[in-house]
């Protein structure tokens, strides 16, 4: 009986400590907060730092754009993890202060810079592809054309698509930015607190 009862307390310790190895492994893999904050900082960066190429007007205008509101989006992902991201840090009791007064001023100052190269980037997709589109509508008045006349109209449909995904992206975007920014906010609101 003694022997069990030996082996049992053994068996209890030996698990305690692969917990106690286990949680102490994952509080070290973190990374400082300050690391967490560039990243978000390095990120909103490069978005608003995202260079404007010159769009297409010929035929391939809506195939050659697709790209460019891809990365658009990703962008808009990218702003939107972050609000999630601040959301949860400041969730966090034991470290919410610490990151709301690493992050508060670091990420509210990139904000507005990538919240505008989105937008602009959107603006001159929407102006592209309305151009074209209405360049495409005014030859088929000119031609006196009604109806399906082919690759022309398949194009005039790809861009009245294409415009409709630019604006469900656009306010996909405001959306995303105006998170970003009431979290921002509350991270200086909550870095106030803490002092």
């Amino acid at each position: 009986m003694t022997v069990r009862v030996a082996a049992a307390f053994i068996l209890v310790f030996v698990a305690a400590a692969i917990v106690g190895l286990a949680v102490l492994v994952n509080a070290s893999t973190e990374p400082p907060v300050e690391t967490v904050v560039a990243g978000y900082a390095d990120a909103l960066k490069a978005i608003g730092a995202g260079v404007r190429l010159p769009i297409n007007q010929g035929p391939g205008q809506p195939h050659d754009a697709l790209p460019r509101l891809a990365t658009v989006k990703e962008n808009i992902q990218k702003a939107e993890l972050i609000a999630r991201d601040v959301e949860q840090q400041m969730a966090t009791k034991s470290s919410g202060c610490i990151f709301a007064k690493a992050a508060g001023d670091a990420i509210e100052k990139e904000i507005s810079p990538a919240a505008a190269a989105t937008k602009n980037s959107l603006a001159a997709l929407l102006s592209a592809t309305s151009d074209r589109l209405s360049k495409l509508t005014k030859e088929n008045t000119a031609f006196g054309w009604v109806g399906w006349r082919g690759s022309r109209e398949q194009e005039i449909q790809e861009l009245l698509l294409f415009a409709h995904a630019i604006a469900t992206t656009t306010a996909n975007a405001d959306l995303a930015f105006t998170r970003l920014k009431i979290k921002a906010t509350a991270l200086n609101k909550v870095a106030l607190t803490c002092q």
